[in-house]
């Protein structure tokens, strides 16, 4: 992951990654509590506020996370460009961009762009589905 590669979590059910960059952020100093890290629960009217957070966390050298993309396919065609543009003008090397989505309910539905996908690390993670490994998952969760 750099400046330039975001991060693109495919959300299943009963797995959240917030937690986990949340606390990849604390190690590297960035923080919601210090205004150092921004995450943005994607609905309707939060675009122009995933926007300016874009610009600003790219221009500070912060992380942003912006969840749930999957809510707003018409608006990621603006959202890949401001984040083409905002890598591209005096992007400060410390920035990072996590980006959240369900995957699409058919195989012929596009809901991300294409370039976000290409230049993107994926990440998965799937809640285990027999009770066995749903036990080991919860037990690894304990000291």
């Amino acid at each position: 992951m750099s400046m330039r590669i975001p991060v693109f979590f495919v959300l299943f059910p009963g797995v959240d990654p917030t937690p986990a960059v949340e606390e990849v952020g604390k190690s590297f100093g960035k923080e919601i509590m210090k205004g150092t890290f921004t995450n943005i629960s994607m609905g309707q009217g939060q675009e122009k506020k995933a926007i300016m957070a874009l610009q600003n966390a790219a221009k500070n050298g912060d992380w942003i996370m912006i969840q749930n993309v999957h809510l707003m396919t018409d608006w990621m065609k603006e959202f890949e460009r401001e984040l083409e543009i905002a890598i591209e003008n005096d992007c400060n090397p410390s920035f990072r961009c996590f980006i959240s989505s369900e995957p699409p309910g058919l195989p012929d539905m596009e809901i991300i762009p294409e370039s976000i996908l290409q230049n993107a690390i994926k990440v998965s993670n799937e809640a285990p589905q027999d009770l066995k490994a749903n036990l080991r998952r919860a037990l690894s969760k304990f000291p």
